[in-house]
């Protein structure tokens, strides 16, 4: 990271590397925070849109919720941010250190009945609850950030070479947006799978982090990445359920997470085993055909 430009007040390294993603990396500085940096194009395959973008709407949602904790969430404080005029990286967030791991996915999907339900239904409650106090955040700020679901179906479909992949991109941006259009829309985080959770332990509140996907969106679009969490699935539904008052709308459901199988065909393509593009190729199929679009 010694190409970096200053970066005000940092403690002395070396910073460990806890976490990193397609467009980010995070380093844990010793002293409570730790120190996102957020790459100008992504790694590995390449993921859709401009870090850039994601790195702005990262830090427009975490001033908006101020390291909001309750009894059922916590979000992490923005101590500091910046962005990088040119280099690899688009910029920086400095943020508070949230207690916990995120799950590893093998062992929470398949762990005994009574853990595997007590974590979703937490995560659900979580989810809930976040949508209240997000959204009211959000509409005292008057904030402008906006649903991300359609945005990635836009980017996704730029990448399509088959008119077959251009009809479904089309064909689900369409009902997404007659969706939304009925509502209600609320403010959600945009991007909740398991690597965006820190989870303490069953009697404290899991954390949310990564923003850089939230905005006024159906709430389903929290639901996005769940299909093929099984049971798992159910109990954050129910844990939702239980939070809101309202179980969420299938078809809403199913309609988020066929933008997702697009997104992840988009970015992976026919890369790796051909077994796995045959498996992307039908949860795309079974999400259309759930949604009612087949």
């Amino acid at each position: 990271m010694n190409d970096l430009p200053d970066i005000p007040d940092l403690p002395s390294g070396p910073w460990p590397l806890i976490g990193e993603g397609l467009w980010s990396s995070i380093h844990d500085l010793g002293d409570g925070t730790v120190l996102k940096l957020v790459r100008r194009h992504a790694g590995g395959t390449g993921g859709l849109g401009s870090g850039v973008a994601l790195h702005r709407r990262e830090v427009l949602a975490l001033t908006l919720l101020g390291g909001e904790e309750n009894d059922f969430f916590r979000v992490p404080a923005l101590i500091g941010e910046g962005a990088f005029d040119s280099g690899a990286h688009a910029g920086w967030l400095r943020m508070s250190h949230l207690p916990g791991t995120a799950p590893d996915a093998g062992r929470i999907l398949y762990a005994p009945p009574e853990t595997r339900d007590a974590f979703g239904e937490r995560l659900g409650a979580a989810i809930a609850e976040f949508h209240i106090a997000a959204t009211a955040h959000a509409q005292a700020a008057n904030s402008k950030l906006g649903d991300s679901i359609a945005r990635s179906i836009t980017l996704a479909r730029d990448r399509f070479g088959q008119p077959d992949d251009h009809r479904a991109a089309d064909t689900v941006l369409a009902a997404w947006a007659g969706e939304c259009e009925a509502g209600p829309l609320v403010f959600v985080h945009g991007d909740v799978n398991l690597s965006n959770v820190m989870d303490p332990g069953p009697r404290a509140a899991p954390g949310l982090v990564d923003f850089a996907e939230a905005g006024f969106s159906l709430a389903e679009a929290d639901f996005r990445h769940m299909d093929g969490w099984g049971p798992l699935r159910d109990a954050v539904f129910r844990g939702y359920a239980a939070r809101s008052g309202h179980a969420p709308d299938m078809r809403r459901v199913h309609l988020a997470s066929a933008a997702n199988a697009l997104c992840t065909i988009a970015i992976e393509g026919g890369s790796g085993h051909p077994r796995e593009a045959m498996r992307r190729r039908g949860q795309l199929e079974h999400c259309l055909e759930a949604a009612g679009l087949s």
